[in-house]
């Protein structure tokens, strides 16, 4: 352990001045009559800075005072892969006295601050603080005695992690551009001077200007059906944590469900994306009906570039989806009912910090299961079960220890890595092991209980815990016992009481497995054209690593794997086909990883790729193709595992 002295910028000299100072990331600023003020702190490897609260991941001081409410007016640039323009916030004082505001940011080029006493505004100083890798920089804002509200003019970078700036011929129309947001965990600092933790909540309004020909959305209640005009204003009326914070522009059309939900998407996309999410009307009424009233005020999805790195994003009020869950079956709508369950789970009742990730994920895995029981039946979402348990399982020991635990200890390592199986399936095997020992009707209660008890609030596990205690454990004694509770949150692997669902039409392919494996026909016995996607993902998965050309040839023509347009099944096949040196499936592996970003789908296929030297060698000629169209968090992602 190293003792390292820090020094903060809070000095009361530096913000009674009313000039303004113009500072970089890369350098040091001081103002000439400020005497920093020194503190001690126990810097480790992974807990690197200090943060005044208990939220390792942001320098803003929530504890003194809170922006509640923010208003943002920001012009889209393509030609500079900028937005520009400022946040002004409402201020919330949560001590006397307070002189300063500090704002998470990263990368931003800040030009200058305001302060509004006595309705005037006027300039106010401000200063950049030193750089960390991950938290990014903070932004020290003083507060003149008197303000009620600040403004921060800036510019974002074009290397925003937070932004992706989509070429027109990446795109599905292959003529306009395309600008996303992908804010969490941590990057809504990258595009917005914010408070950037989920243990705080604020409403926003906003004015976006962008190309005529363009349509902009927001995280918010967008006007059904708008105008392409290149001026839009919006309003999020319930508050929101900044990891949900959400943007796009694009050539995009709109197409209401009902009421209260719509799918925007380009022309090229929207008739296939109505027709495959059509459901989620029906989503919509089954959760509701289970876990209480929708609390926003629409439900709008948007069909994002095939570059998004991940599924979906649960934006409140506009969930952004990735295009490659069209499969023209619903057979991966899964996705859909988990970024809806969000809704509840995530957005409505708020992990408080990173750590306790799960509380958001877990849940919401839950919840997307019941969903899909409730629409499609019990027997698919059996299968959904039992193939996320497989694969929890499969991974689990690639984990280190303190990765396999669902309250993990993060400290100030990078959030993005706590993303792993563990907070979605495990968290929602604890909530299944709940269920079945307590019942469902009294589970279901607990539920609705809990999510109307911390409706837009942010919880701690500790929270949870003790709200568990309460309402479960004490109230029905003797079903689950303390040590089994404390073995699912607080230890590591996966307890004894963590139960995969046994499905019948899983050992009935088992079956079928071994007389195809035998070399003999299983015409006689199935028709796998008519088996469900989870059917053939389970025959995939449990096939022997290694196979003959004869069979895969067989499996390939029986199955229709390389031609599939169902990338759950692609993502499975390529892997075998490039462990088993299949020619024929070859030239799919590059089309596959140079037509889309999202992760899930590609990790798998660059991993089998890595396995041999002359598979490394065409992964790196690949992904130097790729690149160009890849979201930078892809980018990183694949860079590490490509050792580049």
């Amino acid at each position: 352990m190293m003792k390292i002295t820090t020094r903060i910028r809070l000095i009361g000299s530096l913000f009674g001045a009313t000039f303004l100072l113009a500072c970089s990331e890369s350098n040091e600023v001081v103002a000439p009559d400020m005497e920093p003020e020194a503190t001690t702190f126990e810097a480790t490897e992974h807990y690197r800075v200090p943060t005044p609260t208990d939220d390792l991941h942001s320098f803003a001081n929530t504890n003194e005072v809170r922006a509640p409410h923010l208003h943002l007016k920001l012009d889209v640039n393509f030609a500079a892969q900028q937005l520009t323009g400022y946040a002004e916030y409402t201020l919330e004082y949560m001590q006397e006295n307070v002189e300063s505001i500090v704002l998470d940011s990263h990368l931003l080029n800040v030009s200058r601050a305001e302060a509004l006493i006595a309705e005037e505004w006027v300039a106010t100083s401000f200063v950049l603080g030193n750089a960390d890798p991950i938290l990014g920089t903070p932004i020290y804002i003083a507060l003149p005695k008197g303000t009620t509200k600040i403004r921060v003019y800036y510019a974002t970078s074009p290397e925003a992690t937070g932004l992706d700036w989509v070429a027109p011929e990446k795109t599905a129309g292959k003529e306009h551009p395309f600008l996303y947001s992908q804010s969490q965990p941590h990057y809504a600092r990258t595009w917005i001077p914010i408070q950037d933790t989920p243990a705080v909540r604020l409403t926003f309004s906003a004015e976006l200007t962008t190309p005529p020909e363009l349509l902009g959305l927001m995280g918010a209640l967008n006007t059904p059906n708008p105008v392409k005009d290149g001026q839009y204003e919006f309003v999020s009326r319930q508050p929101i944590p900044s990891y949900l914070m959400a943007i796009a522009v694009g050539n995009l059309e709109f197409q209401a469900l009902n009421d209260r939900m719509a799918i925007y998407a380009e022309p090229e996309l929207l008739d296939a994306a109505v027709a495959e999410f059509g459901y989620t009307t029906n989503m919509m009424e089954v959760t509701e009906e289970m876990f209480g009233p929708f609390a926003w005020d629409r439900y709008d999805q948007i069909v994002l570039p095939p570059s998004f790195p991940i599924g979906g994003m649960e934006n409140p009020q506009l969930a952004f989806i990735t295009p490659t869950v069209i499969a023209g079956d619903q057979s991966l709508v899964a996705l859909i009912a988990h970024e809806l369950a969000h809704s509840w789970s995530g957005n409505l009742v708020t992990n408080a910090t990173w750590r306790d990730l799960w509380l958001n994920e877990g849940f919401t895995s839950y919840v997307e299961n019941r969903i899909m029981e409730a629409v499609y039946g019990e027997k698919r979402a059996k299968m959904e079960r039992m193939l996320d348990g497989q694969a929890l399982h499969n991974s689990i020991d690639d984990l280190s220890t303190r990765e396999q635990i669902l309250h993990i200890e993060l400290e100030q390592r990078d959030p993005d890595t706590v993303f792993t199986r563990v907070p979605y399936i495990k968290g929602q095997q604890f909530l299944f092991f709940l269920e079945e020992r307590f019942g469902r009707e009294r589970f279901d209660t607990f539920v609705r209980g809990y999510f109307e008890h911390f409706s837009f609030q942010s919880v701690t596990t500790a929270e949870f815990d003790a709200y568990l205690q309460a309402e479960l454990l004490d109230r029905y004694p003797g079903i689950v016992e303390r040590a089994e509770v404390d073995e699912w949150l607080y230890a590591e692997g996966l307890p004894e009481s963590a139960e995969i669902p046994s499905v019948q039409t899983f050992h009935r392919v088992d079956e079928i497995q071994t007389v195809w494996l035998a070399g003999e026909s299983i015409a006689d016995l199935v028709d796998v054209s008519l088996w469900s996607i989870h059917e053939r993902i389970y025959f995939l998965r449990t096939l022997p690593e290694t196979l003959t050309e004869e069979q895969l040839v067989r499996l390939d023509e029986e199955f229709n794997l390389t031609a599939t347009q169902n990338n759950e099944v692609l993502a499975t096949w390529l892997p075998i086909a490039i462990r088993n040196d299949y020619e024929p499936a070859q030239p799919r592996v590059e089309e596959m990883l140079t037509s889309m970003g999202r992760l899930l789908y590609l990790t798998p296929v660059y991993k089998a790729l890595l396995e041999s030297e002359t598979g490394r060698e065409r992964a790196l000629a690949i992904y130097e193709q790729a690149c160009p169209g890849y979201h930078q968090l892809t980018r990183a992602s694949l860079e590490a595992l490509l050792e580049i």
